[in-house]
C-alpha cells in the first residue's frame, strides 16, 4: 500500500534529486523513497549506536571496577600466603625447640624435651611431673601462679604446634 505525498522542495534540491535518479535509472518517487528510507534507516541507526555507546561505557566502567577488586583480591591474597608463610616458619622453630632436649627426669634421668616439660609437664619414662623442673625457686619478685599459668599456655601452645606439625607431616 502507498500513500501520496504532496511537499515542495528548494529548486536546488528537485535537480539533486532528479541528477540521482537518472544515475540510478529510477523514477524520481522511486529515488525519493529509497533516499528517504536510508535517512530512516540512518537515524535508527545513530540511536542504536548512541545506546551501544552508552552500553560499552556501562561495561567499561564495570571492567575497570572488577579489574580494581581483581587488584584488592590479589592483594588480600599475597598478604594471607605472606603470614601462612610466617606462621609456618614460626611453627616449624617452635615444634624444633620443643624437640630439643633441655634436662633429664629427676627420678629416672630419662632425657627431658621441650613438649615433656612444657606439654605433658610429666616425664614419659616414669611419669613423673616436672613441675620442679619448671618453676623458678630463688626469684623473690616473682608471682607463682602468674608463672604457672603462663608455662601452662606456653605448653598449650608447644602441645599445639607438635600436634599441627605432626599432622601436616602426616598427610
Amino acid at each position: 500500500m502507498s500513500a501520496v505525498l504532496y511537499a515542495r522542495l528548494p529548486d536546488a534540491l528537485k535537480q539533486t534529486l532528479d541528477t540521482h535518479a537518472r544515475e540510478r535509472a529510477l523514477t524520481l518517487t522511486q529515488a525519493l523513497v529509497q533516499l528517504l528510507e536510508g535517512a530512516f534507516q540512518t537515524i535508527a541507526n545513530e540511536q542504536s549506536l548512541g545506546e551501544l555507546e552508552r552500553q560499552l561505557q556501562g561495561a567499561r566502567s564495570e571492567l575497570a571496577d572488577a579489574r580494581g577488586q581483581l587488584k584488592e583480591a590479589q592483594l588480600r591474597l599475597q598478604a594471607a600466603r605472606e603470614r601462612e608463610q610466617t606462621r609456618a616458619r614460626i611453627e616449624r622453630a617452635f615444634a624444633e625447640r620443643a624437640r630439643q632436649q633441655l634436662a633429664a627426669c629427676p627420678r629416672c634421668r630419662h632425657p627431658l624435651n621441650g613438649s615433656d616439660l612444657l606439654g605433658r609437664g610429666r616425664c614419659a619414662n616414669c611419669d613423673t611431673a616436672l613441675t620442679a623442673l619448671i618453676v623458678p625457686t630463688r626469684l623473690v619478685d616473682l608471682d607463682h601462679n602468674e608463672y604457672l599459668a603462663f608455662l601452662g599456655a606456653l605448653g598449650l601452645l608447644v602441645q599445639l604446634t607438635l600436634t599441627q606439625t605432626t599432622t601436616d607431616s602426616g598427610d
